[in-house]
């Protein structure tokens, strides 16, 4: 669980539009979403890399159809790059 001074962190990085994790500027893109359980590497490479933008882990939720191309999001280019690293290393195990 994230304590309440890494939460003020964030939401300041948030409200000053740069990541939290890298202090670089957050830019707008658009993700494929993904559905269902997310694997374990996916799941750890979001804590790691919350800006990655590789995809949008919807869950299991119903998405209306007109909404299942690409999800507008924020990313972060160092989040994006070390989480190809770190999925493409998960991949070599």
């Amino acid at each position: 669980m994230k304590t309440k001074e890494q939460l003020k962190r964030e939401i300041n990085a948030l409200r000053q539009n740069i990541c939290w994790v890298h202090g670089d500027a957050i830019l707008k893109g658009i993700a494929e979403p993904s559905y269902g359980i997310p694997s374990g590497y996916d799941s750890e490479a979001q804590k790691q890399f919350p800006f990655h933008g590789l995809f949008v882990d919807l869950g299991c939720l119903a998405v209306p159809s007109d909404q299942t191309k690409g999800q507008v999001i924020n990313v972060c280019p160092t989040c994006k790059k070390e989480a190809l690293i770190f999925l493409e290393a998960a991949e070599n195990e």
